[in-house]
């Protein structure tokens, strides 16, 4: 097994995939992966998913974990600091 999970967030971001990212995101969190997720193709975000993001990156770094967000969007990125998350999340 990588020490890495891959995740590709899709284009959407927002609450109709929250629980489908949930279940991919606890997989890599109880097999104690450090996690990149893609989010380069993400077109629309809202703050439910925005919510989870930010709880699991909490999460995965008190596991002593890594959580990478790739090549992050306009929209994901104004979604993130619109939410004061810059900081946590890595994302400017």
């Amino acid at each position: 097994m990588s020490d890495v999970c891959q995740i590709d967030a899709g284009e959407k971001l927002h609450i109709s995939v929250v629980e489908s990212l949930h279940e991919q995101l606890e997989g890599a969190l109880s097999n104690h992966q450090s996690v990149e997720i893609d989010v380069s193709k993400v077109a629309q975000t809202d703050t439910a998913s925005l919510q989870l993001l930010y709880a699991f990156t909490v999460a995965t770094q008190s596991a002593g974990l890594k959580v990478t967000f790739i090549n992050p969007t306009e929209s994901v990125i104004s979604g993130v600091k619109l939410l004061g998350l810059s900081e946590i999340l890595g994302i400017h």
